[in-house]
């Protein structure tokens, strides 16, 4: 009797076990996704031009962490949204904190957190795309202040499976952004189109997020 005592309890313990690994699994996958690279072109119609304004580059996306935009044509421009601000890059790889930005709304733009944008936009779903993959949204800004800015945001976003960077057997869903319109208040607009990359991601890269 005392064996199948024994034999239970230890059998529960091995349950808890599992249970608490899965859980931790999850909580591993939700806190530490994995980065992911893309490229994007940007394309910003200006009334008095005749021609848009057209630039590229590419970027490196961190969920929780931070945004690390590359812009390599026409000019070369090197910038960090993260958590703490949003920093500009210099040619020797020093961090120099810009004027005070939001960067809470670009990150929230970026990863597509319909929570943390209903603090500065309302939404609906933006019809007439025809990437059926992907998921749109038209976000019309709530404060005065973006209201100077920007008369609406259309958003698309696309779910993307990536590896965790911690731990390589965990495999996560997170979204990115496929197209990105800024339609500003002045009449001008900027559309910013965005893929996945095959190119891996450098630890010079990686570093900056440190």
């Amino acid at each position: 009797m005392q064996i199948l005592s024994f034999v239970f309890v230890a059998s529960l313990s091995c349950l808890s076990l599992t249970v608490d690994a899965v859980e931790v699994a999850k909580s591993v996958e939700k806190t530490f996704l994995s980065p992911f690279k893309g490229t994007f072109s940007q394309s910003k119609n200006i009334k008095p031009l005749k021609r848009p304004f057209r630039s590229t580059g590419n970027f490196v996306y961190w969920p929780n962490k931070g945004l690390l935009w590359h812009t390599q044509k026409p000019v070369n421009s090197l910038k960090l949204f993260a958590n703490g601000g949003v920093y500009k890059i210099d040619s020797q790889g020093q961090l120099q904190k810009e004027a005070q930005l939001d960067n809470d709304f670009f990150l929230a733009l970026f990863a597509g957190d319909k929570q943390k944008l209903a603090k500065f936009f309302t939404s609906k779903a933006l019809q007439g795309e025809t990437d059926e993959q992907a998921s749109c949204l038209a976000l019309t800004p709530l404060s005065d202040t973006m209201q100077s800015l920007f008369k609406q945001i259309n958003l698309c976003m696309k779910e993307i499976n990536v590896n965790s960077a911690q731990l390589k057997m965990i495999k996560a869903s997170v979204l990115m952004p496929s197209k990105i319109v800024l339609i500003e208040a002045k009449g001008n607009n900027t559309e910013i189109q965005l893929r996945l990359s095959s190119e891996q991601i450098s630890l010079k890269e990686l570093a900056y997020f440190d």
